[in-house]
């Protein structure tokens, strides 16, 4: 059985609204999984029209987009805390009874611009992430360092630091014995520009360090 046209109209509403609100959502909490399931429901909104669509495969499509949406706790359990999440677990429940495509507009039109504020947004927020790996031979708080080498006693206390611009990688020494990138000592103070295959040596025992090290990419994924 066909989806009648005064169907397809008010879906095609709800879920181009819904699908704008959740690729607003994976903007501001960089949640790939909600932009994703925003991409889906553009597709599906379409496909009403498009595509002369049974009320079984729309119900299949709707349950599908639901699944998508439910990836979203994956990213960002404290979504669970929100009106938005509410709302997504009655639909989950009314999806299921294959007759209820009635009841289920219904439930999509209460995600309306209001339900999705989400009201506790502040606990949505993403982490920023660090944008700097600090490296030196002390352990203690004040100096900050990220990654300590306490073995190596001609590091400084604090001896350089990594930042992250934009994609791009830039070391600053701030030693005194020096730091060398691919055997080349790199004048102090100035951010000079490395990437993921050089080798950057520090100290005289010559610790060697990259880019690529699981410890520094921890810290600026944290």
């Amino acid at each position: 059985m066909l989806v009648e046209n005064e169907l397809k109209e008010r879906f095609y509403g709800v879920l181009q609204e819904l699908a704008r609100q959740l690729h607003e959502l994976s903007i501001t909490c960089k949640l790939f999984s909600s932009a994703t399931a925003s991409a889906f429901l553009y597709m599906l909104s379409e496909d009403i029209f498009d595509v002369h669509l049974e009320k079984t495969m729309l119900y299949r499509k709707l349950s599908t987009a639901l699944l998508l949406i439910e990836k979203i706790k994956d990213e960002n359990a404290k979504i669970e805390e929100t009106t938005f999440w509410e709302v997504f677990r009655t639909l989950q429940k009314s999806v299921l009874k294959e007759d209820a495509l009635f009841l289920l507009v219904e439930h999509l039109l209460q995600l309306n611009q209001e339900t999705l504020q989400l009201e506790e947004s502040h606990i949505l927020a993403p982490k920023p992430m660090k944008n700097y790996v600090q490296i030196g031979r002390s352990d203690k708080p004040e100096h900050g360092n990220d990654i300590v080498f306490k073995h190596d006693r001609t590091l400084s206390r604090v001896h350089l630091v990594i930042s992250s611009e934009d994609g791009a990688y830039f070391l600053e020494d701030r030693s005194a014995n020096g730091t060398f990138v691919n055997g080349v000592k790199i004048e102090k103070g100035i951010k000079f520009p490395v990437s993921f295959d050089d080798e950057i040596r520090i100290g005289r025992e010559r610790t060697i360090i990259r880019l690529g090290d699981e410890e520094i990419q921890r810290v600026f994924s944290a």
